[in-house]
């Protein structure tokens, strides 16, 4: 099967949709998005903890999330927002650079409280071990969506506008060939019927593979890789060396019923273990230092729970000492070296300027990013330029030019 597009967009998560969407409303036309897992059950939109924050130590991030908050906040009900906060709690190590950031985040404008401990226990009594807290930063604005909510809302714009989205197609191959208006081509095997779970997870384990049923081939003007955790597979099979890792992310659900946690949004401990209430239970992260690079669904269940989340919430309230481990689930962030995203133009070869592009190595922050992320790179796109954010501090070619946008903030 042949099908010509202007604009192909690979990967159907929240920020190639999000993409899709801005496109589609800048007034471009036949745009066509193309996932192996469009439904997402696999994908970091779906599998992580819904957070959302401008508490950010970079200006770029600190701009992408308050953008993208104001466009949640103005669609609450459709995406899930809640402003419930963030509360950062530091070390003595830690606290300067938190205050400093702060003062970052109050000149564009985002609120950010500065408590110090006993301000601490009388706004979140259920907080009464204290030990080895420095202080807290609070941003009321910041808080909780529903990522699948914020995917799909993404989409609905976006099909309303005409653009195309193509389930169960797995790219296989590409190859510029410039001289044509529709120089990319690129082939995928489209898979028919429904895919089970293991079947998905088998499949991206060892992706890209080789494969002799390429059975679709895409004709495209303009290609754009948004395809997450797969972003450096996509990039090598479209001819360019990426350099996003994906990692393994573990959450747990816990029952915390000694403790309500339905007051508060997210907060983040001095060990790393974050945590916030889901639904009447509780749900907890943690980085795991030194978690190797690839693809990992395994999720380490009681193992992860014990060892890396109960003993740091067990260190913070007497509410946390009986604790019930009930579920969780393993999925990925895409990280760059520097931790901040990768947005922009690729130069596979000269001819290739201005229709090949990326915006994928989020690292975790990709939801909160979203909106704005898409915005300005269409900008790029229709325009030539970024305007309403300048992004182009993100464009891949800093990790050669020595231009590394290191964030502090990071979970």
């Amino acid at each position: 099967m042949k099908i010509e597009v202007d604009t192909l967009i690979i990967g159907a998560g929240v920020i190639g949709s999000s993409v899709a969407m801005h496109l589609a409303e800048q007034g471009a036309t036949d745009i066509r998005v193309v996932d192996f897992d469009l439904e997402g059950s696999l994908s970091s939109s779906e599998l992580n903890a819904g957070g959302v924050r401008a508490t950010w130590y970079h200006p770029i991030n600190i701009g992408m999330s308050k953008a993208t908050i104001e466009f949640f906040a103005d669609h609450a009900d459709e995406v899930g927002y809640r402003a419930c906060g963030y509360l950062w709690l530091h070390a003595s190590d830690r606290i300067e650079a938190a205050l400093a950031g702060r003062e970052k985040m109050l000149k564009v404008g985002w609120p950010v409280e500065a408590w110090d401990v006993g301000r601490l226990k009388k706004k979140v009594p259920f907080i009464d071990k204290t030990d080895g807290i420095a202080g807290a930063i609070f941003a009321p604005r910041d808080g909780l969506v529903n990522p699948n909510l914020v995917k799909n809302f993404y989409r609905a714009r976006a099909k309303k506008k005409g653009v195309a989205f193509d389930d169960r197609s797995l790219i296989r191959l590409a190859k510029f060939e410039p001289g044509s208006k529709k120089s990319w081509k690129v082939s995928a095997e489209r898979f028919e019927g429904p895919i089970s779970t293991d079947f998905k997870i088998k499949m991206f384990a060892s992706y890209p593979g080789d494969s002799e049923t390429v059975n679709v081939e895409y004709h495209a003007e303009r290609v754009i890789n948004c395809a997450g955790p797969w972003a450096a597979r996509i990039a090598s099979i479209l001819g360019y060396e990426s350099p996003c890792v994906a990692v393994r992310r573990q959450v747990s659900i816990f029952d915390c019923r000694d403790v309500d946690l339905t007051p508060y949004g997210m907060i983040v401990d001095t060990s790393g273990v974050y945590f916030h209430p889901e639904a009447t239970n509780g749900l907890a992260g943690f980085a795991t230092p030194g978690e190797p690079g690839g693809i990992n669904f395994n999720y380490d269940g009681d193992t992860f729970f014990m060892e890396k989340i109960w003993p740091a919430l067990f260190e913070r309230s007497t509410g946390f000492e009986r604790l019930k481990h009930v579920t969780g689930w393993a999925g990925h962030y895409e990280v760059s070296p520097d931790e901040s995203a990768i947005v922009g133009d690729v130069d596979l070869v000269p001819a290739s300027r201005g229709k090949l592009f990326e915006a994928h190595s989020f690292s975790g922050h990709g939801v909160m990013h979203s909106y704005a992320a898409g915005k300005a790179l269409v900008e790029k796109i229709v325009r030539g330029k970024y305007e309403t954010l300048d992004l182009s501090a993100l464009s891949a070619r800093r990790f050669s030019g020595g231009h590394e946008v290191r964030e502090s903030l990071v979970i």
